[in-house]
Order: C-alpha cells, then sequence, then structure tokens
C-alpha cells in the first residue's frame, strides 16, 4: 500500500466517522429542544453551572479515551454556546404565541 492509498483510506475512516459524529449530535439537538420545552426563562436556559458539569464530564470522558480535554472542551463550549441560542430562540417563539385561552377566545 502506497503513503497515498493509505491517506485515502485514513480520510475515508474519517468521513463514516463524522457521518456518525454528526448524527449523535443531532440526537443531541433533538434532545435539547425537547428539553427546552420544560425551560421557562433565560436562567434556565442558560444553566451556568449546568454547563460547568458538562464541561468537567467531557473534560474526564476524554481523558480516559486519550484525547487532548482541551479539544474536548472547545467542542463542548461551542456546541453548549450554539444550542443555548437555539434554546432562547425557541423560548422567544414561544413567549411570542398567542396562549391556548386567547386563540379559544377566552379572557
Amino acid at each position: 500500500m502506497s503513503g497515498t492509498d493509505g491517506i485515502e483510506e485514513l480520510r475515508l475512516s474519517i468521513d463514516a466517522l463524522d457521518r456518525r459524529i454528526v448524527a449523535l449530535l443531532a440526537e443531541r439537538t433533538a434532545v435539547v429542544r425537547e428539553l427546552t420545552g420544560f425551560k421557562h426563562d433565560e436562567q434556565a436556559v442558560r444553566s451556568p453551572g449546568r454547563v460547568e458539569q458538562v464541561i468537567t464530564k467531557v473534560r474526564a470522558l476524554a481523558d480516559a479515551h486519550g484525547m487532548p480535554p482541551a479539544i474536548a472542551e472547545a467542542v463542548y463550549r461551542t456546541l453548549v454556546e450554539e444550542l443555548t441560542a437555539l434554546q432562547l430562540g425557541m423560548l422567544d417563539e414561544r413567549r411570542a404565541a398567542p396562549s391556548p385561552a386567547a386563540v379559544n377566545g377566552a379572557a
């Protein structure tokens, strides 16, 4: 096997891993969307204590798998930032929607 064949094989492995990673991120996003239904204010969405729990957990998992924890932390901080923005948008949409009572004509 030439060096070029080895590079191509590894790139194919990376592509397969990317498909799995994105599928898992989509699954995580779906759970976050569902969870947002239980949150009623910005503080509940932002949950700084929970964010730090997740970061601590992810750093430990990365270390246990031989991955530099700083990489996992950077990825997760970006993920959390983007999902927080998604949740805040969902919260704003929910607040802007007419209440069921208003839709049914009740005062």
